[in-house]
């Protein structure tokens, strides 16, 4: 099957040909028959599967079809974070550039009178992070009662990060005769409530990965009895790597935390760059375009990274702090891996982390091995580490916290989850290099 046989426009065409992709992938010669059919979708696919060209080429095709019977067409595009509303964005622009649409990104971070402006345009598409949509919302710069199609991108992200009462007001400004879409990368129980709520008559097209993670690429464990431990063993494998031209992204659950590693592996001689939510869109801009032209090799970053990053280049994910979740261990180290090459995903456990190995193993079907790196374990590591506040010389806390207490943080808002124990509330978030203290219900990240 090709993108020609699946009934996509001409102009269409002619762009997917400029960008050398000729043939499908499953979630694309699954779901494209259905959007252009007027259905209600719920697509299941893990990233780098092609979704964006699931939903995104055939809304193209119904605004071009519309516009040519004198029929204007709108469309609504939800993503959970900047990057990949960036990047949805500009996945539009590449594909419609034959047909002369104005789409309209709504991120934080930037210019919200420029934004203003763009508005003021007959827009044919948006794509919004829930946030800053309805910043526009209350202030009437945008209308939603003519958007025939939504899309909700990433949900199970999306609720991760606490946005269903934003998405639930959303909802309430579209038209109830829209047609709907949803995707994302796992089916629980609340997404499948949300899709009951949100669509009616759903098809659903669920595709697995050709290739699951175990296969391509290779994961190991970094044992550590304690979390001062973690900095010099990551120096060793950033010296020791086999390819020296491959880029590397290193995972923290903190934003304090990826500034100050950065910080700390800078003064150590591996030039490096920070990448969360503290930092302003035009900085974030500004590192992923360094990143993905390879003249940054080593990035650090929080989950803001965790999905929708495709940067062929990069050979290594190291968890230098285990997620919340499994599934987000997943995403964390698709980032590697891709387009059919090898990668490496080295994760740093500590035995209070078991529970979440486990999970992490189950999901992923596969004992992961533990590295000739890791630090013996004794009876006495499995002891809850001890709460400090004083930091250490290097730079760089150390351990899990911020500040080396030995609980993780989370960047998104919602969870009140440790896994050492505890009920610690991540609405809190904390002071980070130069931002004050605040308290929110959502993620200051992608307002």
């Amino acid at each position: 099957m090709t993108f020609e046989t699946l009934g996509l426009s001409s102009e269409i065409l002619r762009a997917l040909s400029d960008l050398g992709h000729e043939i499908p992938t499953p979630i694309q010669r699954q779901s494209i028959p259905h959007v252009l059919d007027g259905r209600d979708l719920l697509g299941i696919a893990q990233t780098g599967t092609g979704k964006t060209g699931g939903f995104l080429l055939p809304v193209l095709h119904k605004i071009a079809e519309g516009r040519r019977h004198g029929l204007r067409t709108r469309a609504l595009i939800l993503s959970p974070t900047r990057e990949l509303a960036n990047q949805i964005h500009q996945a539009a622009r590449d594909y419609g550039k034959y047909l002369h649409t104005n789409a309209v990104l709504l991120v934080g971070g930037v210019d919200f009178i420029r934004q203003e402006r763009n508005l003021k345009r007959s827009w044919d598409l948006v794509v919004a992070t829930p946030g800053r949509l309805l910043d526009h919302l209350r202030r009437n710069n945008i209308s939603l009662s003519q958007a025939s199609l939504v899309i909700i991108d990433e949900a199970d992200r999306m609720l991760d990060m606490g946005f269903l009462p934003d998405i639930q007001t959303i909802v309430n400004h579209l038209p109830k005769g829209r047609q709907s879409l949803l995707f994302s990368a796992t089916c629980p129980p609340r997404i499948q409530q949300l899709a009951g709520t949100f669509q009616n008559d759903a098809v659903v097209v669920r595709v697995e990965p050709e290739r699951t993670s175990s296969e391509q690429i290779h994961q190991e464990w970094i044992t550590v009895s304690h979390g001062s431990q973690k900095l010099g063993l990551l120096k060793k494998v950033l010296d020791t790597r086999e390819d020296e031209t491959g880029q590397v992204i290193i995972f923290t659950r903190t934003k304090r935390g990826a500034e100050d590693l950065s910080i700390a592996l800078n003064e150590a001689g591996f030039p490096s760059d920070a990448l969360h939510g503290d930092k302003s869109q035009p900085v974030r801009n500004r590192v992923l375009s360094r990143f993905r032209k390879g003249d940054l090799k080593v990035l650090v970053a929080t989950d803001v990274a965790a999905r929708g990053l495709d940067i062929d280049g990069i050979t290594h994910v190291i968890n230098y702090d285990l997620p919340q979740t499994a599934e987000d261990y997943v995403h964390r180290i698709g980032r590697t891996g891709r387009a059919g090459r090898s990668g490496r995903a080295l994760s740093f456990f500590h035995p209070a982390d078991r529970d979440v190995v486990r999970l992490i193993e189950t999901l992923t079907g596969k004992t992961i091995p533990h590295s000739p790196l890791s630090i013996p374990i004794t009876e006495q590591s499995f002891r809850r580490p001890v709460r400090s506040d004083r930091k250490p010389s290097t730079g760089y806390a150390g351990d899990r916290g911020p500040r080396g207490d030995g609980r993780f943080r989370s960047d998104r808002p919602g969870q009140n989850r440790s896994s050492h124990g505890g009920n610690r509330s991540s609405f809190s978030t904390r002071r980070g290099p130069s931002s004050g203290s605040r308290t929110s219900t959502h993620s200051n990240e992608e307002r």
